[in-house]
């Protein structure tokens, strides 16, 4: 089973922060990282991977709530589910931070009916202390949990675990904690299995998780203080305006934020099959990633990414087979002036992007606006820097519907391959 947690801790939350352990004598600054989701596959050498769905991600240190739901998730003779609703906190009163995930799943079938349950809820809260120290809890309730062939104790303790010979290992309401205040890191699930050997057209190794989640909490000396980083990317978001309220039709799609400490240069990597969103687009691979790092100089580098595939937008009225961005800042210190520089670099690639029968050209030119009748307002490699704030972003591709399509509403928007970056100095910079 130690295979099963370790790829786990790898692959899903790839986070490996750095930091300069908190004083015992002053109360440390609280920095955080969390994600929470309904579901984990992923299937060794092959394409079938989809990280993280209903996805919600926050990281910092101010106190912050993210909430995503979705209606089901399928992957076909291995995973579906229902209804699925997850939701990501954290609040920082001044000398704590307590950071709480909390994920409910319904209509569970893993392995074609061989695993099922009516519903899984877990939540799970890790906590920055005033004195320095940290704890962490975690309680999934499992309701109307079946394995056939196996017989489950009426009440399933913390960090269960059982096999179904020759097929899959489980783990079930399962809260791991490690590390003390210079780097703690809480992993949580409602249920884990991992196939033993090939099944249904499938490799042996092949990982399921419902209700992943993963919490990092690491505390800084005050006086020291180094670079705060943020950014994210993701592939696609649509958005309607209702009145005075913003709907959202459709989250981001292979979401993945920046951990505010870095990941040590690490590259962190989010990536989905596909995305639907009936009538208004269809998506192919997704594929998100952040590469961040910083150190007590006061030197910061941050790199977002997205691919974005197979875009098919309203029945055909824009199509790309794929749309490639980055966003890039640096903030370092130059030896000769003795002074801190930002740089920002940005950029687009598309293949084949066709919009109303108009090619557009692979290296299309930044903030380039096309007005399309019937469509809207285009915006192709939008791009804004930030000097003064060390910030920088790029949208691939965005749309502002002028007519009203698919169920939205004119003044709707659709949007494609994002990547952003911020830097915020530290003690030193």
């Amino acid at each position: 089973m130690r295979k099963l947690l370790t790829f786990f801790a790898f692959v899903l939350t790839g986070v490996a922060l750095t930091a300069v352990p908190a004083p015992a004598q002053a109360a440390p600054v609280w920095y955080y990282s969390a994600s929470t989701g309904a579901t984990y596959v992923n299937v060794l050498n092959s394409t079938v991977s989809s990280d993280l769905t209903a996805q919600t991600s926050i990281s910092g240190g101010p106190s912050k709530t993210a909430q995503n739901s979705t209606a089901a998730v399928d992957v076909s003779k291995l995973l579906s589910v229902g209804a699925a609703q997850t939701k990501t906190s954290a609040v920082n009163t001044g000398n704590e931070v307590t950071m709480t995930s909390w994920a409910r799943t319904a209509g569970v079938n893993l392995l074609n009916g061989l695993i099922t349950a009516d519903a899984l809820e877990t939540t799970t809260t890790t906590v920055g202390k005033a004195d320095g120290t940290v704890s962490a809890t975690g309680e999934t309730k499992l309701l109307g949990l079946k394995i056939i062939g196996v017989k489950l104790p009426l009440t399933i303790p913390k960090n269960y675990s059982v096999s179904i010979p020759g097929v899959a290992t489980i783990t079930a309401n399962t809260t791991i904690q490690k590390g003390d205040s210079e780097l703690s890191s809480t992993n949580s699930w409602a249920l884990a299995v991992q196939l033993l050997k090939p099944r249904d057209g499938y490799a042996a190794g092949v990982t399921l998780i419902v209700n992943p989640m993963v919490q990092y909490i690491t505390g800084v000396e005050p006086s020291s203080e180094p670079a705060r980083l943020a950014g994210f990317s993701f592939s696609s978001r649509v958005q309607a305006n209702v009145g005075d309220a913003v709907k959202v039709v459709s989250d981001p799609t292979a979401y993945i934020g920046v951990p505010m400490a870095g990941s040590n240069g690490n590259t962190l990597k989010n990536s989905t099959v596909s995305a639907n969103v009936p009538g208004v687009l269809t998506l192919g691979t997704l594929t998100s990633t952040s590469t961040s790092s910083r150190d007590e100089v006061g030197n910061a580098d941050v790199l977002t990414t997205n691919k974005t595939a197979g875009i098919n937008v309203l029945g055909g009225l824009v199509k790309a087979d794929a749309i490639e961005v980055s966003a890039h800042g640096v903030y370092k210190l130059n030896t000769q002036t003795n002074k801190f520089e930002y740089t920002s670099e940005l950029k687009m690639t598309t293949l084949n992007l066709v919009i109303a029968g108009q090619a557009i050209p692979v290296n299309v030119g930044p903030n380039t606006t096309l007005n399309i009748l019937g469509l809207g307002k285009v915006e192709l490699n939008k791009q804004v820097t930030y000097p003064g704030s060390k910030m920088n972003r790029i949208d691939g591709l965005k749309i502002t519907l002028d007519t009203a399509q698919a169920g939205l509403p004119v003044g709707a928007t659709i949007e494609f391959a994002i990547a952003a970056t911020i830097i915020t100095p530290g003690s030193n910079g």
